[in-house]
């Protein structure tokens, strides 16, 4: 049956990987030819005679309007200045070269002389406009050299140029292997100028294909997919290159160079499409293969990174739709935008800067004119950064101010522009007429479903009325924003987080649940609370104060400092037991800036955990009374003593967290950081803090990042819960992960219905008011909401023209349709003081300051922590099924106990090999407890409480069948209970074992020194000693009868304990 398959890496990846190339149009070039055309040269690596030949024909230049075509020499000569080009390390020498050969990064241009006159002209390697016009080449076992001889398996050419390489493995061999030795083969140690040329870079066993370009770490490298393909599709045209034949000469071509270990295989056209070949179609098709390495290849701040498949097909969708025109009721025309969720982590500030560059280089767009918007200062400098790291054709310049912005729309300038959303509404005031129609203006809105409200979103469709929106977001809009992206135009393109996690450009997030129990003194909480409550309360007041204490209690319990200080030292011990030294690192979710200098006071007074605070600065003194807010601004205050300012201070922070290895372990945030920070080895997010919907899934993103560390692999990110978030985050992650189309899909809002239901509400504010004689007497209106009904129909309707007014503001053509919006505008704030005015009047509104400061310091005082617990055990949130029945046992005793027994069990396979009698005996107990819990047998409270014992006793690893002169002896229980089959049922004399064992522990004690276990000569001597006390002692004078395999028994088990608890022993 097996006789005609083969499984070795020549017939099942690297042949039919070039059988598609030559059907797809590439020539293969034999080894020995190709290096002849290299002058026999190893070192060299570009064909010279393909080169010359191509370069000729695809060249010209033109003087008076006559085509002329370039010498030989003139040719010969830039092909000589490419292949010289100076090395100065990889990606820098990678980056000329790119810069050289890609029109888009400037291109080349060579001096010549015409007529006896010099000068310059165009000069160009690759014909991008007409991919046909180019020589493809593949050739096998390139056999090249730097500081080593290395041999790719298979390199294809553009014109000579050796364009991508290919490492093939046999299907037994996982692709990662491939791909490691391509980084070898780069690394200064090999052959790394070869890949100074190179744009694309595969990694295959013929069953899985990953690609990379220059440099790309292991980890990074992706499978590529045909977004909106069918695999049928894909397959059928696989199917139709497999079944071409190649010519024998071709093909006996090929098997030659394969050495001989092909030799009389026939080219099979009968075989099923693989993961490989459908890689190959996609990747290196010469149309697209141009395309995505002229287009798709960033230099970012020293990192080649190539276009992942979303990144690629979302730039295709967005060109397309800005591609399509539409107009407004008002006769107005402008493109087409959208909205583009692409999952966290998935590089969308990567697939923002690669669109631009596409419009640039669109020739149906006459002068693009960018501007960058997000709603975050830090977000702000964080997108103008990636954009110059990139070094695009366009400068990039922050607007500081509204004024600035203004001027760089009104000069027209063409420079990616980065600004705030918040600044359009200062410079609409300083500019009131100011408007720019211009339809080629694109202006890409970072976070879109934080940004599209509000005033400033409205000053902006008013500076800007024709410019093409396009809105890009890490997690889906919530239902309650529908308005957002419909004011878009409907989505572009998806890419959720079920995506990213079946390619793996993200990992699995794994939650544990944890909490902490409270405890309170009840009466004097009471006692101390009427005592406040009776000094401001009066019949009008008392729903108030309730609902003050209902807001406090919640607020104030989740900052009590007992809570923070048992928080924190889980967490230390946590880390420090898991993740320190390690370089990777973790963030923990305060409740409150109060919570993080807690947090961070006893991180310090500790001194385990290196730790630091990244917080927004406060501006204003305080109130004297509130003890929260002064602990804050005197922590602000000792940053500012011994730094530049907070700012500065926070930003050696992330910077020290983000790369430094012995830096900063563990940053404290509340707000800041939770999204556009990436710093992917960042793993642990503890959550002391309610999280929902955007901010949620955005922080627990910040640590499911892909990250290479050498000294312990990510791989998952880790979220330990302290504030019982798993239902938060259950909702959120269904929506993170998929997003029902129906939410999505249908026709735009109709503009001129939102307009009628704003100015209903605006009319029935008015119509409360009909009766006032006077409308210039503000005392007048006061008096009319003294009836206490008229007073609730007035908040009502107001709050209703809020909210009309507020979905009004993110649709773009309602700054054009409603002719009243200044006008409303300026009523809507005399409202607004007016309910003020009469809240406070009427005592709809108290000041609670002093009664809630001093709730605050009584539940401080009397609230205490005794510990943390766990809530669930490990759970994997991307396995639905697992996640959601942890949700349905959330808080039971069950789930609680289930817990418990998830952490002990694996305290004891950690600790199997170092005592196996104690820690089995432990774990069979547990497994007694679970079943009959399961069973019903046992009440979840009462194996609550047993798994909480047997926790205890295996912590402390107590044990009472033990003997005293056993206990007292360090290590001599381990082998008291692990000797005892072989050697303690040999005497019926306990007194007899005890002394035999302690003799051993001595024995081994005396005869170890430092490393002892890792020297075979001393572990020798060691069971030479031992050995001889149990034939001399414990056979001949203690009488006790061993065989020789017996004695054999106990010195095998003795050793293995020894070693297995060698820092006890050494002590």
């Amino acid at each position: 049956m097996f006789e005609l398959v083969h499984f070795d890496e020549a017939r099942q990846s690297q042949l039919p990987f070039i059988e598609l190339l030559l059907n797809m149009g590439y020539t293969y070039i034999p080894a020995a030819e190709a290096s002849r055309q290299r002058g026999n040269d190893a070192s060299r690596f570009i064909l010279s005679e393909v080169a010359t030949k191509k370069l000729m024909e695809i060249n010209s230049y033109e003087v008076g309007g006559v085509d002329y075509k370039f010498s030989e020499k003139d040719v010969q000569d830039a092909i000589y200045e490419l292949e010289n080009i100076q090395y100065e390390g990889l990606i820098d020498t990678a980056q000329k070269i790119y810069n050289m050969v890609m029109p888009t990064s400037g291109g080349k241009t060579i001096k010549i002389s015409h007529a006896g006159r010099p000068m310059s002209k165009n000069f160009r390697f690759i014909d991008f406009e007409h991919p046909e016009n180019n020589d493809f080449h593949v050739t096998a076992e390139f056999a090249v050299t730097g500081r080593q001889d290395i041999r790719p398996d298979i390199v294809c050419f553009v014109n000579g140029i050796p364009f991508a390489v290919i490492e093939n493995k046999k299907s037994s061999v996982a692709t990662a292997e491939a791909i490691n030795q391509m980084n070898r083969n780069q690394g200064p140690e090999y052959c790394p100028r070869l890949f100074a040329y190179t744009q694309l870079l595969v990694g295959t066993n013929g069953k899985e294909l990953r690609y990379g370009t220059t440099g790309t770490p292991s980890k990074f490298y992706a499978i590529w997919k045909e977004k909106g393909t069918p695999i049928s599709e894909i397959n059928a045209r696989v199917k139709e290159l497999i079944q071409k034949k190649i010519s024998a000469e071709t093909y006996e071509a090929v098997l030659a160079d394969l050495n001989g270990a092909t030799a009389g295989h026939k080219q099979k056209t009968d075989r099923l499409p693989t993961e490989q070949d459908r890689g190959v179609i996609s990747l290196f098709e010469p149309k697209r293969l141009l395309d995505l390495t002229k287009n798709y290849i960033l230099f970012d701040a020293g990192v080649k990174k190539l276009s992942r498949y979303q990144q690629y097909f979302a730039i295709q969708k967005m060109l397309e739709r800005i591609s399509e025109e539409e107009t407004t009721e008002r006769g107005i025309t402008r493109r087409k935008g959208g909205l583009v969720w692409h999952t966290q982590g998935s590089g969308k500030s990567l697939t923002m800067v690669m669109f631009v560059k596409a419009l640039i280089e669109n020739p149906h767009i006459s002068n693009p004119r960018v501007i960058i918007v997000t709603d975050r200062k830090d977000l702000d400098r964080q997108i103008k950064d990636t954009f110059k790291n990139c070094n695009l054709k366009k400068d990039v310049v922050q607007a500081n101010t509204g004024q600035q912005l203004v001027d760089l729309i009104r000069e027209r300038n063409l420079a990616v522009i980065t600004t705030t959303v918040h600044k359009f509404e200062p410079g609409r005031k300083k500019n009131a007429n100011f408007v720019d129609n211009d339809k080629n203006i694109f202006v890409l809105i970072d976070e879109a479903h934080r940004t599209q409200s509000g005033m400033a979103n409205l000053e902006m469709n008013r500076i800007i009325p024709n410019a093409c929106y396009i809105g890009f977001t890490g997690t889906p809009l919530m239902r309650s924003e529908k308005e957002s992206w419909r004011k878009f135009g409907g989505y572009i393109d998806k890419y959720t987080i079920d995506d990213a996690l079946e390619d793996k450009i993200i990992l699995p997030l794994i939650y544990e649940g944890r909490y902490v129990e409270m405890t309170q003194n009840s009466e004097q909480i009471d006692r101390l609370e009427r005592r406040q409550a009776d000094r401001v309360a009066d019949a009008s007041g008392n729903k108030y104060i309730a609902n003050a204490q209902k807001k406090i209690n919640e607020r104030v319990i989740k900052d009590n400092p007992g809570r923070i200080r048992e928080i924190a030292f889980d967490i230390e011990k946590h880390f420090a037991k898991q993740f320190q030294g390690t370089g990777l690192k973790a963030q923990i979710v305060a409740p409150s800036k109060f919570s993080a200098t807690l947090f961070q006071k006893y991180f310090e007074s500790s001194g385990k955990i290196r730790t630091a605070i990244v917080i927004s600065d406060e501006h204003e003194d305080g109130d004297e009374e509130n003890t929260h807010k002064r602990e804050v601004l005197a922590y602000l205050e000792s940053v500012k003593k011994n730094h530049v300012s907070v700012a500065k201070y926070e930003r050696d922070v992330i910077e020290s967290f983000k790369h430094n290895d012995e830096g900063i372990e563990i940053i404290i945030v509340v707000d800041k950081l939770l999204t556009g920070f990436d710093a992917p080895r960042n793993t642990v997010l503890y959550l002391a803090k309610d999280l929902r919907d955007h901010n949620l899934l955005q922080a627990i993103a910040r640590v499911n990042r892909l990250h290479e560390n050498k000294k312990l692999p990510k791989t998952v990110g880790y979220i330990i819960d302290f504030s019982e978030n798993a239902k938060n985050i259950d909702t959120a992650m269904k929506l993170f992960g998929n997003y029902d189309e129906a939410d999505v899909k249908g026709t735009l809002i109709d503009v001129a219905e939102k307009i009628k239901d704003l100015e209903q509400s605006y009319g029935l504010v008015n119509d409360l008011f009909k009766e006032v004689k006077n409308s210039s007497d503000d005392e007048a209106y006061l008096q009319l909401l003294n009836d206490g009904p008229k007073r609730d129909s007035f908040y009502k309707a107001l709050n209703d023209l809020i909210r009309n007014l507020n979905e009004c503001f993110v649709l773009q053509d309602f700054v054009h349709e409603f002719k009243h919006l200044d006008l409303y505008k300026r009523e809507l704030k005399k409202l607004v003081e007016l309910r003020k005015a009469a809240s406070l009047r009427y005592a709809d509104r108290i000041d609670l300051a002093e009664y809630k400061q001093a709730l605050i310091n009584i539940l401080d005082k009397y609230v205490d922590a005794r510990g943390v617990e766990l809530l669930t055990k490990q759970v994997d949130i991307t396995d639905r099924k697992q996640f959601d029945d942890a949700i349905d046992n959330l808080g039971s005793d069950t789930s609680k106990a289930e817990a418990i027994a998830a952490q002990t069990q694996k305290t004891i396979t950690e600790k199997m090999d170092t005592d196996p009698e104690f820690y089995e005996r432990f774990s069979k107990k547990i497994s007694d407890i679970l079943r009959s819990l399961r069973e019903g047998k046992l009440a979840d409270i009462e194996a609550l409480k047993q798994m909480k014992r047997i926790r205890d006793d295996v912590i402390n690893k107590k044990d009472e069948t033990l003997p005293e002169k056993i206990t007292t002896n360090k290590g001599a229980d381990v082998f008291y209970r692990n000797l005892h089959d072989t050697l303690g049922t040999k005497t019926k004399d306990e007194q007899v074992y005890t002394v035999i064992v302690l003799d051993i522990l001595n024995i081994i004690k005396s005869e170890a020194i430092v490393d002892w276990y890792k020297n075979a000569d001393v572990k020798r001597k060691m069971m030479n000693v031992i050995d001889d006390y149990l034939y001399d002692v414990v056979r001949n004078q203690k009488n006790i009868k061993f065989s020789h395999d017996e004695m054999k028994a106990v010195i095998d088990m003795t050793m293995q304990l020894a070693e297995n608890n060698n820092e006890t022993i050494s002590q």
